[in-house]
């Protein structure tokens, strides 16, 4: 609820500058459109100190699992589905246009034997979104899941990708 209204509080601001000028929107358009940067070492160490000390995941204790690496891969499946969400005005794993984690990973050329996706919107940083999964049993069990080796994530606007995978 507290992220709508931060949205709600943004569209506001933005639409309150767009009277300013139609160059002024088309600028603030583009920009959010892109992909965000995004601190991948901040997201992996989130992730891998949490996969380090072990936590409970809803009511489900995960102990200690080793840590994941940054896959650029992932990363740009991740981002791909972001810019999707974003450009089609929608939330799922699967896209209006009936891509899913599979075919998006298969674009990128990803050869996984395992693989798992985390999404959320309405988070402004990384540490937001990390605890917002974490608070969230099935999003924080693919955190913790010891299949998984990699991980990539990708940002367009306040929507989230977090893609997971184990190469063959």
């Amino acid at each position: 609820m507290r992220n709508l209204l931060c949205v709600g509080i943004v569209t506001i601001l933005l639409g309150l500058s767009a009277c300013s000028s139609d160059e002024t929107v088309i600028i603030e358009e583009e920009i959010i459109s892109q992909p965000l940067k995004i601190d991948a070492q901040v997201l992996l160490n989130l992730v891998n100190d949490v996969r380090a000390a072990g936590t409970i995941c809803g009511d489900t204790y995960y102990p200690p699992v080793d840590a994941l690496s940054w896959n650029v891969k992932l990363e740009e499946a991740a981002s791909n589905h972001s810019t999707d969400m974003y450009e089609n005005n929608f939330f799922s794993h699967e896209s209006p246009k009936g891509s899913t984690l599979t075919t998006r990973l298969q674009k990128v050329e990803y050869n996984y034997a395992t693989a798992g996706e985390n999404i959320a919107y309405g988070y402004t940083s990384e540490q937001q979104v990390i605890e917002a999964w974490l608070k969230s049993q099935g999003h924080c069990a693919n955190i913790m899941n010891d299949s998984f080796k990699e991980m990539g994530i990708g940002r367009v606007g306040n929507y989230w990708t977090q893609n997971f995978g184990t190469q063959r």
